[in-house]
């Protein structure tokens, strides 16, 4: 495994399949609760980069992949964080 796969994620594909997601339900997927490592600054950024990159309130696990990994880039929120919301969302998108 190469630093920029630990920093950035594996080269894994995340499925393009859009499912429908609420705003409420991205709030609580992403909540301090369930992503320890979140601050609540850090909780509100992602909660509105998510919400902004619905469409017709739908969202695909690489979307979110995508956006997570370009707020780790830019130094927003950790590689941790990264891997704590995307599992909760891999785990709601299995279930649905």
């Amino acid at each position: 495994m190469g630093f920029f796969d630990y920093v950035f994620g594996t080269h894994a594909t995340y499925s393009a399949d859009m499912k429908s997601v609420s705003r409420e339900h991205i709030r609580l997927l992403v909540s301090q609760s369930r992503v320890r490592t979140l601050d609540s600054e850090e909780e509100y950024v992602v909660e509105d980069a998510l919400d902004g990159a619905r469409q017709d309130g739908k969202i695909s696990l690489r979307k979110i992949d995508m956006i997570l990994r370009s707020l780790v880039s830019k130094q927003i929120i950790s590689v941790n964080d990264k891997k704590g919301v995307l599992t909760q969302f891999e785990h709601y998108f299995e279930s649905k």
